[in-house]
């Protein structure tokens, strides 16, 4: 998840506590992320890695690029014969402004403690408001994780999913 903005908070979402942590972080940063992360309860760090995007090409044939899908694409999912789960990670006032019909609603907040709640077996594509809490680098990659091999994120969110499906006079 990036460094920047609400980084403990959405690292407390999807990491384990009492996990131990490494941390990858731009160069001169590790300190500054391991500190932001001790007063949410993650002390213990086992390291760090220095220069990631070299660590990264080295690995490159052991990595995969996590699935994006744009709501045009979700539109023909839901339109098919595909047995797609989609899972909304926004919170309950958001998820009333709306959602997308049939989806399941677990809050990004309380994913760890319900990923057992989402199907195996299935697809899931996640949604969040505009496509950050979902990314592959937090509530996608805690499924995986916890064994969904199949999970993409919404494209700019339930934002583009609702700018797609929008009368065209509104």
């Amino acid at each position: 998840m990036p460094a920047d903005g609400r980084f403990a908070e959405q690292a407390g979402m999807v990491v384990d506590p009492g996990a131990e942590v490494v941390v990858v972080a731009p160069q001169d940063r590790e300190k500054e992320i391991v500190t932001r992360l001790a007063p949410i309860g993650f002390d213990t760090v086992g390291g760090h890695l220095r220069g990631p995007q070299r660590a990264f090409l080295a690995l490159a044939d052991d990595m995969r690029q996590a699935s994006r899908v744009t709501a045009d694409e979700l539109r023909r999912l839901l339109d098919g014969d595909a047995a797609s789960l989609v899972l909304g990670v926004r919170n309950s006032a958001e998820r009333e402004e709306g959602f997308v019909d049939g989806s399941l609603h677990v809050p990004s907040a309380e994913l760890a403690g319900r990923a057992h709640e989402i199907p195996a077996g299935r697809p899931v594509l996640v949604h969040c408001a505009g496509g950050h809490r979902s990314s592959s680098s937090s509530i996608a990659t805690l499924l995986r994780h916890r064994g969904r091999t199949d999970v993409s994120d919404l494209l700019g969110g339930y934002g583009a999913w609702l700018a797609r499906t929008a009368p065209a006079d509104a």
